[in-house]
């Protein structure tokens, strides 16, 4: 029979009175329908696969971002340098200019170039600090941020020895310019006057005494220009020297950490070493008392042994088994 004719066949197409009824009481009553698409709220089978793999991409990403951060510290090192070197060659500058507008603007260069290496420190400092605590539980993020903490002190250091060295030939020349004014001045006196924030005082009477007046009008104006770039450099070498300080500080922080664990894995190690020797001894006690207890009950065992003897001996012998 065919479809068609199986479907027009009027004793089996009636309706079905209950259809729509039991469809309404199945949507009615059953409180899965409404959500019968909806994934379900718990989690999925491969969820804990699934988070693992999440933990391992966030892993991964901090990785990333540490290096990232590594690098760009490494990049402002190599600025840090430049700068110094534009510092070390604008205090050469300094002290060959001859005219005072040139002064003024290598001077003025010289302030911006090194405050802005001083800011560029603190922002250096501040950074490879951060790294150092968060590099704490990983020894490869340790070694890089280890890495960068001694580049960056020993640009401090190398920071430090070009304006010790400027200090000292600005003072060198603030001195000889002195003694143009004054050739039979004493040492003393020399130190006098170029710490003197001033000068006006001592060069005033080199002025009244002296037939270079000129001269020492010129040489009053370069001392007093010295003396100010000897007080900008002490003042950098300061803050250099505190800087510097502040990250030494750093690594003994680091290293009592270390040191508190080294310390307590020498003082397990030595716990552990201490309680193998004591079961050690404990082993060769209980071994020593099985053998004490063996010998005491071979002795029991012989003492028996020659009653049983005598005994017997003294049963055949003279007792009632001899007769």
């Amino acid at each position: 029979m065919s479809n068609n004719a199986y479907n027009n066949d009027s004793e089996y197409s009636q309706p079905n009175p209950y259809a729509n009824d039991s469809n309404s009481y199945e949507l009615q009553n059953n409180p899965y329908v409404e959500n019968a698409y909806a994934p379900p709220a718990g989690p999925p089978p491969n969820a804990v696969a699934y988070g693992n793999n999440t933990q391992s991409q966030v892993g991964g990403d901090d990785m990333i971002q540490f290096f990232a951060e590594i690098d760009d510290i490494k990049h402002n090192l190599v600025q840090f340098d430049e700068n110094i070197e534009r510092v070390e060659a604008l205090h050469k500058r300094s002290l060959n200019e001859v005219s005072e507008e040139d002064e003024d603007w290598t001077q003025k260069q010289l302030t911006s170039i090194t405050d802005e290496t001083f800011t560029l420190s603190q922002s250096l400092k501040t950074r490879i600090k951060s790294l150092e605590a968060k590099s704490q539980r990983d020894s490869t993020k340790k070694v890089q941020a280890e890495n960068v903490k001694r580049q960056f002190m020993d640009s401090i250091q190398k920071f430090q020895g070009v304006e010790a060295n400027f200090r000292q030939r600005y003072r060198e020349r603030a001195e000889r310019q002195y003694r143009i004014v004054k050739p039979e001045a004493t040492d003393f006196e020399v130190k006098e006057a170029i710490e003197d924030s001033t000068g006006t005082q001592i060069f005033s009477q080199a002025l009244l005494t002296s037939n270079r007046r000129g001269q020492a009008r010129t040489a009053l104006s370069e001392v007093q220009s010295r003396h100010r770039e000897i007080q900008k450099i002490e003042k950098t070498m300061g803050e250099l020297a505190q800087m510097f300080h502040d990250m030494e500080i750093l690594v003994a922080e680091q290293e009592a950490p270390v040191q508190h664990i080294e310390e307590q894995t020498q003082n397990v190690q030595g716990d552990i070493e201490q309680g193998v020797a004591h079961t050690n001894k404990a082993v060769k006690s209980a071994r020593a008392l099985r053998k004490k207890k063996w010998w005491c009950l071979g002795i029991c065992l012989l003492i028996i042994i020659i009653i049983v003897v005598v005994v017997v001996a003294w049963y055949f012998t003279s007792g009632p088994g001899g007769k």
